[in-house]
């Protein structure tokens, strides 16, 4: 998804914005709420002046009433009197006074026995006689407000102590009106004042009010009348109510003055605030506009100051795109420079980015020179001058498409120099180097100017033929190639005879896979080297099934070593002239799960080029230790075991240390073993071979050349190696009573090796003529299925009890 553009500039100016209106949303919250605590705190404020005003003048009229009462006690004499009959006609008497100066409604005279001794009213109220009988139980002068529901309004009542001349108490008490104190509460408080009753609920409405007393009592009820607020009981006393009209506004605190089962009496503070909501709200607006005012006018500053840097960084950016675009003198042309006597970061990176235009200029020649030169060296092999393998990959692709226009096929020839290792090993990498450009210029000078010709890797080359319309002219071409080398290529001083094969491959299906036809001008061109070298071979089906068979095999081989399916056969070799048993060859044999049998011709040179090769070899090598721990057991005289071992087995650093271990393990001397190796192992690597040899021989080992005549013999190589026994190959033991040419080659190689004082081991003996003819020529060893097939590993021990006879062959025996 492709990300919208959004310039430095619009971002900076969005920041500023934001972060001062995030500013000044700060100070209008603080604001706001600094008038609205300011408000709940006047609320507070009044509420608490309220109530201890209140408290002030309820004390006042009590401590008016009270001292009022002990004055006139001492006036009327009562504490010369018996009792309070004197006191009961004067209180009467001075009734009229008590209304007019301090307001009082009724009074009561109560003695000790509650016996009411002077009163206004025909009875003593329950409120009375409670508050008088507290009075006689503390013994002073106790005060209460009030607000009986028979009465019209709360009284303030008051009862006070009296004592006679005898000792005893009564009681007088007084109810006086509130007026008084609620005028005081106007004049002090500055605020309408009101006695309310409630009926006696959770919920309550400002309309179920009843005024009982009001300072503005027509104001009060205009406030019920138009705010239908409603109000819970618990929060009365605590909490005032804000009532807000349309051209006015009121606070209503509450003050509780008494409770009946019926009702609830407050006493009621209503402030006018609307003064003091307008000057808040005229603060409130001259606040924000002030602020807006400095909002704009630091972002227009901010704007101010920082536009000249955020233009030149416009102009820089809009700049450094013709760099990716590698349009260098046209950002030159950009004048990005200013004026000034001050340098800043932005005249840095201004520099900095004209520099870094020269330095790109320069390294974006330089990339394209070198990219020229690794498209040259992607495509094209710096040897010869031939197109490489993405070249080859390339081209063929072109041609498989190319197909259909011309309706024409394409071949592909693989070719590969038999040999060609020889040389490097024997004159070097650099004579070798020579040779491969001469065989390129060969294989070049081939093949016209539409066709391919490129160097695959190492010592191989691939040709692709265009437009071919049948095989047959690939043949031609393929013969060319192996024409022109039969001439020797002299490089140097050094004349070389390299000859090559050739596969061949021909395709008319445009839909081909590349990968697969150079996979099978690869398998043909094996098949060719197989059969040979120097020749070519075109592909066919059978080729890859072979080759899929051998992949499989070689998967199978590996599975058969996880689960162990190898094992051990034993071939008996005699001494030719007494027929005792002097050793056995160890087989290898793969008994295969669903395959049987399989034969070692179709798995060891599988085995041979593998990685599994040495692994199975240290496993053959432990069960011959293993073997000849058996064998001890059975014979009197030693018995060897010849263990065969690869190239790469024998030529494996850790084969001495391996041997070594075995013997310890087993407590064996290396005697009871012949190491074979085949003449193929012996020229691979000499000096190595005979290095290695020299050293097993020092630990004990014998050893002997298996197949010899069918590989590189030489005597120059058996002079040289410590080699103990020579094993004739069957191949020419088979028809040696047949053809007199194999039969004088056996004679000559059994003179030969008695004269370098080595022993002679005869392979594939199978009748008693040819056993007759080796042993009268002084052959030393025989084995062959004249005596016994290759015995297995678990039935060596049966083989002895039933073939032998104190260690001789028994139908010798017999004879």
């Amino acid at each position: 998804m492709r990300k919208k553009f959004v310039s430095v500039p619009v971002k900076l100016l969005c920041l500023i914005v934001g972060s001062l209106l995030l500013l000044s949303a700060g100070f209008t919250s603080l604001s706001i709420w600094r008038l609205q605590d300011e408000f709940v705190q006047h609320q507070q404020d009044k509420l608490s002046l309220g109530k201890a005003q209140f408290a002030i003048e309820q004390e006042a009229l009590n401590s008016q009433l009270r001292i009022w009462v002990e004055s006139f006690s001492d006036i009327v004499g009562i504490a010369e009197h018996d009792d309070f009959s004197v006191l009961s006609e004067a209180m009467k008497q001075q009734f009229y006074a008590l209304q007019l100066h301090l307001n009082v409604e009724n009074f009561w005279l109560v003695d000790e026995n509650f016996q009411t001794l002077a009163s206004t009213e025909h009875s003593t109220p329950a409120l009375v006689r409670d508050n008088v009988a507290q009075v006689f139980t503390r013994q002073e002068p106790l005060g209460f407000v009030s607000c009986d529901n028979n009465q019209r309004e709360c009284l303030q009542i008051i009862s006070v102590p009296i004592l006679n001349k005898n000792g005893q108490v009564a009681v007088i008490s007084m109810s006086a009106t509130l007026v008084e104190v609620l005028f005081t509460l106007n004049q002090t408080l500055n605020s309408e004042v009101a006695v309310v009753k409630f009926p006696l609920k959770t919920s309550l409405g400002l309309q179920e009010a009843e005024i009982i007393s009001a300072s503005n009592k027509q104001l009060t009820e205009q406030i019920f009348k138009d705010f239908q607020e409603s109000l819970y009981t618990e929060k009365l006393g605590r909490e005032g109510v804000e009532l807000e009209g349309k051209d006015n506004h009121y606070l209503i605190n509450f003050i509780p003055l008494s409770n009946t089962e019926q009702s609830l009496h407050y006493l009621l503070l209503i402030d006018d605030v609307i003064d003091f909501k307008e000057k808040n709200i005229k603060y409130r607006n001259y606040f924000l506009v002030t602020e807006s005012v400095i909002f704009l006018v630091l972002a227009m500053f901010v704007f101010f100051i920082t536009g000249p840097f955020t233009k030149r960084l416009l102009n820089l950016a809009n700049a450094l795109p013709l760099l990716a675009r590698k349009e260098f003198n046209k950002f030159r042309a950009i004048d990005l420079q200013r004026k000034g006597f001050f340098r800043d970061e932005l005249d840095v990176l201004t520099k900095s980015a004209q520099e870094l235009s020269f330095e790109l200029e320069q390294l974006n020649i330089e990339v394209e020179q070198k990219t020229k030169e690794l498209e040259n060296i992607a495509m094209y092999d710096i040897l010869t001058g031939l197109p490489n393998r993405n070249m080859l990959n390339h081209q063929l692709r072109k041609s498989l498409a190319n197909m259909p226009r011309t309706g024409q096929g394409i071949a592909i020839l693989f070719l590969d120099l038999d040999d060609f290792k020889k040389v490097n090993d024997s004159h070097g990498h650099a004579q070798g180097d020579k040779l491969l450009e001469e065989a390129a210029r060969r294989i070049r000078t081939s093949i016209s100017k539409v066709d391919l010709v490129c160097r695959f890797g190492g010592d191989e080359f691939v040709i692709i033929l265009n437009q071919v319309p049948n095989v047959d002219e690939v043949v031609l071409v393929a013969e060319d190639v192996l024409q022109r080398f039969k001439t020797p290529i002299k490089v140097g001083s050094g004349i070389f005879y390299v000859s090559t094969s050739v596969g061949i491959v021909y395709t008319d299906d445009p839909l081909s896979r590349v990968d697969d036809l150079i996979s099978f001008a690869d398998i043909a061109m094996y098949e060719a080297k197989n059969r040979g070298g120097s020749q070519y071979y075109i592909y066919h089906t059978d080729m890859y099934l072979r080759v899929a068979q051998r992949v499989a095999l070689e998967s199978e081989v590996r599975q058969a070593l996880l689960k162990r399916q190898f094992s051990l056969s034993l071939q008996p070799q005699l001494e030719a002239k007494t027929k005792r048993l002097c050793g056995f060859e160890a087989l290898l044999r793969w008994e295969h799960p669903e395959r049987g049998m399989v034969p070692p011709d179709d798995f060891i040179p599988i085995l041979e080029n593998s990685e599994y090769m040495i692994e199975l070899g240290y496993w053959v090598i432990r069960r011959c230790f293993e073997i000849v721990t058996e064998l001890k057991s059975h014979f009197t005289e030693e018995v060897r075991i010849a263990i065969n071992l690869s190239a790469a087995q024998f030529l494996d650093p850790d084969l001495p240390d391996y041997l070594s271990q075995m013997m310890d393990r087993f407590s064996l001397p290396a005697r009871y073993f012949e190491l074979e190796l085949t003449e193929q192992t012996l020229v691979s690597d000499i000096d190595t071979v005979i290095s290695v040899m020299r050293r097993l021989k020092l630990m004990g080992f014998s050893f002997a050349i298996d197949d010899f005549g069918t590989g590189y013999s030489s005597l120059a190589y058996l002079k040289k190696m410590p080699v103990d026994v020579i094993k004739i190959d069957k191949s020419f033991i088979f028809g040696m009573l047949e053809n007199h040419s194999d039969y004088q080659i056996i004679m000559s190689t059994i003179a030969m090796v008695k004269n370098l004082g080595l022993q002679v081991t005869a392979e594939g003996v199978e009748s008693s003529a040819q056993l007759r003819s080796l042993t009268e020529n002084d052959c030393d060893v025989i084995q062959g299925y004249y005596f016994s097939k290759p015995i297995p590993d678990k039935e060596i021990s049966k083989f002895i009890e039933e073939q032998l006879v104190d260690g001789y062959w028994k139908t010798q025996v017999n004879k």
